[in-house]
Parts: C-alpha cells; sequence; structure tokens
C-alpha cells in the first residue's frame, strides 16, 4: 500500500480556517470600525491591516484547499483486497 501523497488531515484544517476565517476577519473589520468611530484612528488602521492580511490568509486557503482537493481526486484508488 502506497503512503497517500496528501495527508488525510490536511483537507478538514484547510476547511475549518475556510469557514473561520471569514468570520474572524468581520469581528476584525467591526472592531476597528467602532474604533474608527470611537476617535482611535490608529487602533481602527492597525486593525484594517489585520483584516487584510487575513483576507490574504483567507485567499491562500481557498487556493490550497482547491489544488489539495484536485490533488486527492486525481489520486488512484485502493484496490479491494
Amino acid at each position: 500500500m502506497q503512503r497517500p501523497l496528501i495527508s488525510e488531515r490536511l483537507i478538514p484544517i484547510l476547511l475549518a480556517c475556510a469557514l473561520l476565517l471569514p468570520v474572524a476577519i468581520c469581528v476584525v473589520l467591526g472592531v476597528g470600525s467602532l474604533l474608527k468611530a470611537m476617535g482611535d484612528l490608529c487602533g481602527g488602521a492597525v486593525l484594517g491591516r489585520i483584516a487584510l492580511a487575513g483576507g490574504i490568509l483567507w485567499f491562500l486557503d481557498l487556493v490550497g484547499l482547491l489544488l489539495v482537493l484536485a490533488i486527492h481526486s486525481l489520486r488512484v484508488p485502493d484496490e479491494p483486497e
């Protein structure tokens, strides 16, 4: 039996990140907007940059998930014993 090219634990991890990162980004953006409305422009700008970094991570996670699922679907099915 061959070792799988992609670990079976990688798909659920990438999927969980793909589902949770948008929620975290929205929370960070909301807190940043609240800080800007309260007059803390520096804190709002910092949280805006953190949200931007989270968006980039989310995009990279989606691309990685797509590639992992494509590789996973191309593997040869195991032969019955």
